[in-house]
């Protein structure tokens, strides 16, 4: 049979949209001019994984290459049961014949789920069902929006465990098998898929050396990314999954709700390797317990629990700290310092589905096409008009990294629940006010501050939240969550008499910034000449002398602003 193409595309065709996430390894962006598989229900959106200049020489394009190629060489369904259960690489990118990152599907609804504030004053946005959520308290979990009972635990984990047997039998072991690389469902039925699919090792490769996630190391000493690692971590999730912890090693919640899975989980840490039980035995014994297993959702009390938070790293600092939390538009602007929400692609189960193999490209100068005539072959097309229905969130690709050489590993942000500053993003509600100001490049508190709008220091209300970019004109204050998903606030200037704003001189004109804001004790920049006190608001608009002798000011939104100019450069005076 003639070998099928290697799936490859120039870097130079690829048209991206936001970046979507930056980690050690590189950065994910949109791609908006491309599908997979357009002709299966339209097609599935694209994500762009590139790999950083300094992990290129440890980069082993052959491995990757046959990452992609090996769709090519299964059977149609053992590739379609591939796609359906894990992000598998779908092209290789190249810039100049080198291999610089793949392509990947993006995620769909099915894994994601309705986030809710603890505090229950928003209903968030949608985020990736990632396990790890799960490995909190039942309070935290019912009250984040999650609709879990015992026995979906158990199949979830089931479902897992018979994944992992059957990518052993295709050659594949996981290696960095953790919860920040799996997502599941429980519609329309418990299912789990796994992401970071570059990470992997296949019949012996990896794309770059084996990362580990802190607190989910295999033993001192013993190889990573084997049947045995797999073995071993799979057990680990059993445990922590059902005690509601992200860190024990003890096996006595589960032993209460199984003796036989407590002592599967005992044998699953055995340091001899070879006296742990099977992924299959797992399965067995999982849907041996599931039958009897509650199937009452666990419910949030009045008082929500908080979430349990493992050793890890913070997520980025606060603005002036390091990476900026969050970043400004103006109505003109682009947004900085973005850190977008990633993760990995997953297969949604189709009555039909299409195995990725083939590329058929409509750039003269990107891809390739092929055709086999001796077997149903999947295809995948390319639309470069299409554009993208959801931000496609790509996996959790380069924080969580260590080498072989020694050193502990450093935590990815995406393998924690939501940290402190994701819950005070996400308690935010549309209609809030806020007392934070945006000057220097940075907002002038890490989290935002709500406070009543008819205070002085009410300087921006919530207009909306979204998962993606504001669809208006207004500011919006970015926020890159744990798990790589956004909580974006969209704001608009909320104007309160007593309020001072920026302004600066252009001959006889005065310019009044109206977005840049401070309190009226504050040092302003050095680029603006004067501080403009507010000492009227009409919301509904207002006749040209309704100021009376202070400066009138009209933003464009129908408010008219009545205010006094106080020169700052050579002591104070009014203009």
């Amino acid at each position: 049979m003639t070998p099928k193409p290697l799936p490859v595309v120039e870097r130079g065709t690829l048209a991206l949209g936001r970046q979507l996430g930056q980690g050690g390894q590189g950065t994910v962006h949109q791609v908006t001019n491309k599908k997979i598989n357009e002709a299966e229900n339209g097609g599935w959106d694209v994500a762009y994984k590139e790999y950083a200049t300094a992990v290129l020489p440890d980069l082993d394009a052959a491995a990757l290459a046959s990452q992609v190629g090996l769709l090519g060489e299964l059977s149609a369904d053992e590739g379609r049961w591939l796609c359906d259960r894990t992000a598998w690489p779908a092209a290789v990118v190249e810039r100049q014949g080198q291999a610089c990152g793949f392509l990947m599907r993006a995620v769909p609804d099915p894994f994601r789920f309705a986030f809710r504030s603890l505090a229950g004053t928003s209903t968030g946005t949608k985020r990736l069902a990632n396990l790890e959520y799960l490995l909190n308290d039942d309070a935290y979990v019912a009250g984040i929006g999650l609709t879990i009972s015992e026995r979906d635990r158990l199949e979830i984990l089931a479902d897992l465990a018979a994944t992992l047997t059957h990518l052993h039998r295709l050659g594949i072991t996981v290696g960095d098998l953790s919860p920040k690389n799996l997502l599941f469902t429980t519609a329309p039925q418990p299912q789990c898929f796994l992401i970071d699919c570059d990470a992997m090792r296949v019949r012996g490769a990896t794309v770059l050396p084996q990362a580990e996630t802190p607190d989910w190391q295999v033993l001192a000493g013993e190889e990573k990314a084997t049947r045995a690692s797999d073995v071993y971590k799979l057990a680990l999730l059993a445990i922590r999954l059902f005690a509601r912890d992200q860190t024990t090693t003890d096996p006595a919640a589960l032993t209460a709700l199984s003796p036989a899975l407590g002592d599967l989980a005992r044998a699953g840490l055995n340091p001899d390797a070879a006296r742990r039980p099977t992924p299959a035995a797992w399965t067995e014994q999982l849907r041996a317990a599931a039958p009897t297993a509650s199937t009452v959702p666990a419910k949030a009390p009045g008082v929500r629990g908080r979430a349990h938070h493992g050793p890890r790293t913070s997520s980025p600092g606060s603005p002036g700290g390091g990476s900026p939390t969050g970043s400004v538009r103006g109505p003109a602007g682009n947004p900085t310092g973005v850190n977008g929400s990633v993760l990995t692609g997953l297969a949604a189960v189709v009555a039909v589905i299409v195995i990725i193999v083939a590329f058929v490209a409509t750039h003269s100068d990107g891809g390739s096409s092929s055709a086999s005539n001796s077997s149903p072959q999947p295809t995948v097309s390319w639309d470069d008009t299409s554009e993208t229905s959801e931000d496609p969130s790509v996996g959790s690709y380069g924080d969580a990294s260590s080498s072989d050489s020694g050193g502990a590993a450093a935590a990815d942000p995406s393998t924690t629940p939501p940290s402190a500053e994701d819950l005070a993003f996400s308690e935010v509600s549309r209609g809030d006010c806020l007392s934070d100001y945006y000057q220097d490049g940075s907002w002038s508190s890490s989290t935002p501050t709500t406070t009543s709008c008819s205070d002085t220091d009410a300087y921006f209300r919530v207009t909306s939240i979204e998962d993606g970019t504001c669809t208006s004109d207004d500011m919006t204050w970015y926020h890159s969550n744990s798990d790589y998903s956004d909580t974006n606030l969209c704001l608009d200037r909320n104007y309160v008499t007593g309020q001072c704003m920026f302004a600066e001189a252009d001959g006889e004109k005065l310019s009044m910034y109206f977005n840049a804001t401070t309190p009226c004790d504050a040092n302003i920049p050095d680029k603006y000449q004067y501080t403009v006190r507010l000492t009227n608001v009409f919301p509904g608009g207002a006749p040209d002398d309704a100021c009376g002798n202070d400066r009138l000011w009209k933003p464009g939104d129908g408010t008219v602003l009545c205010g006094k100019a106080i020169w700052k450069k050579h002591g104070l005076r009014d203009m």
